[in-house]
């Protein structure tokens, strides 16, 4: 029996936005990100890499993990 096993895993993105002014603080300059900005912006997302894999497989638990049987259906244990 083949068994597919799905992680979540987790890499990061950049995005260049532009200010007239330096915010007073992180909190104030993440808030100030707006959706046009996350669509329109200049974005690199970062690759996945051997980390993210290794970091994923390590923390991985049945509520965040999906298992697939071989005609791709879920696999839900009891």
């Amino acid at each position: 029996m083949l068994i597919t096993i799905e992680y979540p895993v987790t890499t990061s993105f950049t995005i260049t936005i532009e200010r007239d002014s330096l915010p007073e603080d992180a909190t104030e300059l993440l808030e100030s990100v707006t959706r046009e900005e996350l669509s329109n912006a200049p974005m690199n997302v970062h690759e996945i890499e051997w980390g993210h894999i290794k970091e994923a497989w390590r923390s991985a638990n049945e509520e965040e993990v999906c298992f697939f049987d071989e005609q791709n259906d879920l696999i839900e244990f009891n």
